[in-house]
């Protein structure tokens, strides 16, 4: 699949519906404008809707980002001082981080209808170029999620992704039966994040082919929820033009 835009919307284009043309039929684009600004704005959105651990995306960011300043900049806080963000002075840079993406959480928070928390630090770590940390974020938040949509019906999955016996299935069960012996519907989610955890390991760093690949999954199950979950076939298209946005946020000029 390919990626386009089409009034002022991003989108996917699949390669069988891609026909070359001569360039006397090409359509004149010289007055359409779509800045990296808007790229950015339209790329992230799913993050407003997928589901995250906040521990997990607090302890990743504060040890990878290495400059706390550049963060509130990017996040809109360049106006605050260590001192607004935090009573004791933290001497750790990782701790100063962490009291910026503590309040960007507090903030959100407050203004939930308007703002999500997710959405917007994504956005901030790609103004700053955390590419590598948001990939990483990325998957782990589409591998979450897909577990918490699949409940149960991870089982089906994982006989597609990775054609686990029964016996093989239930092994990621054991650790999360209660005591009737069974695993509670609401918690099912923990053994399907198991098994997509460890399966996307075996792609190391290639996690736009994890993506892909769960979502071609997701699609050949008897009734995909990739039809009513638009999220996951938009983080295929947010890992797709990641790029792109960053040779046209951050290319030096030629001499």
């Amino acid at each position: 699949m390919v990626w386009g835009v089409l009034r002022g919307k991003v989108g996917l284009v699949h390669c069988k519906n891609v026909k070359i043309i001569s360039k006397d039929q090409v359509i004149d684009f010289s007055d359409v404008h779509f800045t990296t600004k808007m790229l950015l704005e339209q790329i992230t959105l799913p993050f407003k809707k997928l589901t995250y651990i906040y521990s997990s995306v607090l302890s990743n960011v504060s040890d990878k980002v290495q400059d706390w300043r550049s963060l509130t900049d990017a996040l809109g806080y360049s106006h605050l001082s260590l001192d607004d963000l935090s009573h004791t002075l933290p001497e750790k840079e990782s701790d100063r981080v962490s009291c910026v993406v503590k309040k960007l959480k507090e903030d959100c928070h407050v203004d939930s209808k308007k703002r999500k928390f997710h959405y917007e630090l994504v956005m901030g770590l790609l103004k700053i170029d955390c590419q590598g940390l948001v990939a990483r974020l990325t998957q782990d938040t589409v591998i979450l999620t897909a577990a918490v949509q699949l409940g149960i019906r991870w089982r089906e999955l994982a006989e597609k992704l990775a054609r686990l016996t029964k016996q093989q299935i239930e092994a990621y069960e054991i650790p999360h039966q209660g005591k009737s012996g069974e695993v509670n519907l609401q918690m099912m989610w923990k053994p399907a994040f198991d098994f997509l955890y460890t399966w996307a390991a075996h792609y190391g760093d290639s996690y736009r082919d994890v993506l892909q690949d769960l979502h071609c999954a997701l699609d050949k199950m008897k009734y995909p929820v990739t039809r009513q979950w638009r999220e996951l076939t938009g983080t295929l298209i947010f890992v797709n033009c990641l790029e792109v946005f960053r040779a046209t946020s951050f290319s030096k000029p030629e001499d």
